[in-house]
């Protein structure tokens, strides 16, 4: 079973039905699978061939996922891109990724493939000078396209960075993304009597699936670029939207709105997911108190290839009747994922003890693109080891103690302080420096560098701020810099992060 079957049991199913609305346009089932049919034609007539990977840098709209589809069906391999990303930032996972064209809306992306002999091509959306996307559809033979391929075929690469700051492609497969959805279905029951909301981007993983479980459950993916309170009211009243997944931004953004909406408008909503980052208790409640529906917290990691934890809305209902404060509980277990916590010595621990939490799922990655390596270190007899640190209680709810990787996870975006701090330590007068994220009221967490100057620099923040807005993403830059006179450091010049963590607190 491949995904794009999904869309082609639409089209026949319900062809006449809404499959996508966004900004731009709305299209049907039978619309979607014609113009995926037509862009997988065309390219398939310029040369290109099964597990090609073909970037697609581009913001939430339906062009992404007319791309999704018409790349699966010629055995084409997505490989998403965060449109808010820098052009030094795309060309670094464009070459890791041998991606030989380019599907965007960003000039920075069209400056970065200019960058790569490598890449055949760029087709844009909404940008001059340049061949478009939808003349490259319009060009295509309007056939449908046979069906090719297997489930075990790569469907995407799923771009994370590690703590040295280099790009790491997570290979995802057809079989691996169903496996998700089926698993995430089977907890969760997703309303299916009006559209599914969402602005978390499509190149992310979690974005991405809700193309998977849409078609799943046949409903219309209603796409927007950015969250706004009053115009996802407005939404959920035009289209009757029942269910949204947002991130923990977007919850605290709605609830400091809720004075000046019309809650009316919400009558429709049933449901809300969330993930991404760590939620207050006091938000939840008061979301519950302010909206008449289900919540859901979602935990995952785009290695994991999807959610593998969950707290569901009887978790929520009950943890709301008791008053209690236990939603900082990453949830339990997803009907079909392991997650058990070890110690050092590879034995199971105890209740309420801390250890390393593995992962066994069929949603689990094949491995990093190119890099053996680090796949054999993540992957060791079938468990996803990401060096997080967990405990269970005795009903079986996960809590997360640290991230081991240096992850600072802030809105739904993930950061690697590796990353961070490579492009810190290049800034001219930084001798050392150091990232870690800090409580954020909005976003979870923020960036926070802690830099040592060269003797004798003087270095302001403004500096080292501007020096990282040329080559950061807006989400990974730090948002405060702090000068030390030193960092604590191991035997082997390593920063000490459980150490500055304690100093900082």
């Amino acid at each position: 079973m491949r995904i794009e079957n999904l869309l082609r049991q639409n089209a026949v199913r319900r062809g006449d039905r809404l499959a996508v609305i966004s900004d731009e346009r709305q299209l049907t089932w039978a619309e979607l699978d014609h113009e995926s049919d037509r862009l997988a034609n065309a390219l398939a007539a310029l040369g290109y061939r099964a597990q090609e990977r073909i970037a697609l840098v581009l913001a939430n709209s339906h062009p992404m996922v007319t791309a999704f589809y018409g790349l699966w069906k010629i055995n084409l391999v997505a490989v998403g891109i965060n449109p808010r990303m820098t052009a030094p930032e795309i060309t670094r996972i464009l070459a890791h990724s041998g991606a030989s064209a380019v599907i965007c809306d960003t000039p920075a992306a069209v400056e970065a493939a200019a960058a790569l002999p490598g890449v055949r091509a760029v087709f844009t959306v909404g940008l001059d000078g340049h061949p478009t996307l939808a003349e490259l559809i319009d060009s295509g033979d309007p056939a449908a396209t046979p069906e090719t391929g297997h489930g075990g075929d790569l469907r995407s690469l799923r771009y994370t960075s590690g703590t040295t700051g280099a790009p790491k492609g997570c290979m995802a497969t057809h079989d691996q993304q169903l496996a998700h959805t089926a698993n995430y279905l089977a907890e969760i029951d997703v309303p299916r009597g009006g559209p599914t909301w969402l602005s978390v981007p499509l190149s992310l993983g979690v974005g991405a699936s809700y193309v998977t479980t849409t078609a799943y459950l046949g409903v219309p993916l209603l796409l927007r670029r950015r969250f706004d309170p009053a115009a996802f009211l407005k939404d959920i009243a035009e289209y009757g939207v029942e269910h949204a997944f947002l991130v923990p931004t977007m919850l605290v953004d709605l609830v400091r709105a809720l004075p000046d909406l019309d809650l009316s408008q919400a009558q429709r909503l049933k449901m809300i997911g969330y993930g991404g980052a760590s939620v207050s208790w006091s938000l939840i409640k008061s979301v519950a108190e302010a909206l008449d529906v289900e919540l859901y917290h979602a935990f995952g990691a785009t290695e994991a290839g999807g959610f593998t934890a969950l707290l569901t809305p009887d978790d929520h209902r009950n943890f709301l009747a008791a008053g209690a404060t236990a939603l900082v509980s990453v949830g339990r277990p997803a009907a079909y994922a392991e997650v058990k916590i070890f110690d050092e010595q590879d034995r199971e621990v105890p209740v309420r003890e801390t250890g390393e939490m593995r992962i066994k799922a069929a949603s689990v990655f094949s491995g990093y693109w190119s890099q053996p390596e680090l796949t054999r270190q993540v992957l060791q007899d079938g468990w996803l080891r990401l060096g997080d640190i967990a405990w269970r209680d005795e009903r079986g709810y996960i809590y997360l103690a640290d991230r081991a990787q240096g992850v600072i996870r802030s809105g739904a975006q993930n950061v690697y302080a590796g990353e961070v701090e490579a492009v810190l330590q290049a800034c001219p007068g930084v001798a050392r420096a150091a990232v870690l994220g800090v409580p954020d009221e909005r976003f979870g967490e923020s960036v926070k560098a802690l830099v040592q100057r060269v003797p004798g620099a003087d270095l302001t923040e403004e500096q080292v701020l501007g020096y990282c807005a040329e080559r950061l993403a807006g989400y990974k830059r730090p948002r405060e810099v702090e000068f030390v006179a030193d960092l604590p450091v191991d035997e082997g010049g390593k920063i000490r992060r459980a150490e500055l963590k304690e100093s900082m607190r």
